[in-house]
């Protein structure tokens, strides 16, 4: 498995740094209210509490570290949460129909389960990505750093062990990475990726309509499209975001995957 930078010290240091950082902050700021000293407090907490919200809380947030939410040219289609049975193998075939290439954020746990089909996306040319080991969508965002780590590097094992290639790069559920992502990413050589446009189409009530309509609206030259399996229309939106590129002239493949400086 592909590590970098120091190796496991140098992570070490970095989660350590950043978990000391945030006690000293929040007790510094309760120590001030009270001794009597309120309102600084009150404001060093919220400068605290504020931070970590908007970095987590927010898919494009560069306050944590660096994030790519651009490709340079044509768009990057990117595909979450499989794989899946029901619509992976569908979405093989477009995409193979169109010669149009993606980058799938698998989910480990699901991974496990269906090894043949993750062995069929890299066979087929796609790229395959780090999507955490189980997707824990409602606490990722709030997790410590050995939760963080063990999340990454398990999806990091399970997909190298099927493959025999680690992914490079990664992306939280939900798109929320917390404070301890970044030093995991480095000692692991990857890249955290958002997105710029997407459709929600694994929101509850979705249709295939407004999905796409999203998307459409919103889709532009040079960005990375979010798309999902294990949806009912999944195959559906691909087409239409595959249709889509076509009808401007966008090419559909992989920007260059190595890890930024």
């Amino acid at each position: 498995m592909v590590r970098v930078r120091g190796g496991v010290h140098v992570m070490i240091a970095g989660l350590v740094f950043r978990s000391v950082l945030i006690v000293v902050v929040f007790v510094g700021s309760i120590s001030l209210i009270v001794s009597g000293n309120p309102l600084i407090g009150l404001t060093l907490h919220s400068l605290l509490v504020g931070w970590l919200l908007a970095g987590t809380l927010n898919p494009s947030s560069r306050l944590f570290g660096a994030i790519q939410t651009r490709c340079g040219s044509g768009i990057w289609l990117t595909l979450d949460d499989g794989p899946d049975p029901g619509t992976t193998p569908g979405i093989l075939d477009l995409l193979d129909s169109h010669g149009a290439k993606a980058t799938f954020f698998v989910i480990a746990k699901r991974a496990e389960s269906y090894p043949e089909l993750i062995r069929e996306i890299a066979a087929r040319g796609h790229q395959l990505a780090n999507h955490t080991y189980s997707h824990l969508q409602a606490s990722f965002w709030c997790h410590g750093p050995i939760r963080t780590y063990r999340e990454i590097a398990r999806c990091q094992e399970v997909l190298e062990k099927i493959t025999g290639e680690a992914p490079r790069l990664f992306r939280a559920p939900v798109g929320h990475h917390n404070v301890f992502v970044h030093p995991v990413l480095r000692h692991f050589g990857m890249r955290l990726v958002g997105w710029d446009c997407r459709g929600f189409d694994a929101a509850a009530g979705a249709s295939l309509e407004s999905v796409t309509a999203r998307i459409r609206a919103s889709a532009t030259d040079g960005g990375i499209v979010l798309a999902h399996e294990a949806t009912p229309f999944a195959v559906e939106v691909v087409s239409d975001i595959l249709a889509m590129a076509e009808e401007n002239g966008w090419v559909v493949t992989l920007p260059d995957s190595s890890p930024e400086s």
